[in-house]
């Protein structure tokens, strides 16, 4: 489900830093809920997860990262799918990607 489908619309990577609130469970998987990042006006964001449609662990290039398939609804009303990235070693997550 995260690799683009036929009619999809897709914004180029983004990898744009963010702040992040998570929640680990007692069996150490992260989810993440809702993350702020700033614009290029340096405008701060807030996006709520609402749901987080898959997740798995990938190694690029021996870098460990978990990848997220997530769906939210902005204060427009508008439904977006977007993928976030975090790097395991270095406790980092980025906006990697918004589907449009």
């Amino acid at each position: 489900m995260l690799q683009p489908q036929p009619g999809d619309k897709l914004m180029s990577a983004l990898n744009l830093p963010v702040e992040m609130i998570s929640l680990c469970n007692d069996r150490g998987e992260l989810k993440p809920l809702r993350f702020r990042y700033q614009d290029r006006r340096q405008q701060p964001h807030v996006v709520h997860v609402d749901e987080v449609l898959e997740s798995k662990e990938l190694n690029f290039v021996g870098v460990q990262v978990y990848q997220y398939l997530c769906r939210a609804r902005l204060a427009s009303g508008k439904e977006i799918l977007f993928e976030l990235r975090y790097t395991i070693k270095n406790h980092y997550w980025v906006l990697f990607r918004v589907i449009d």
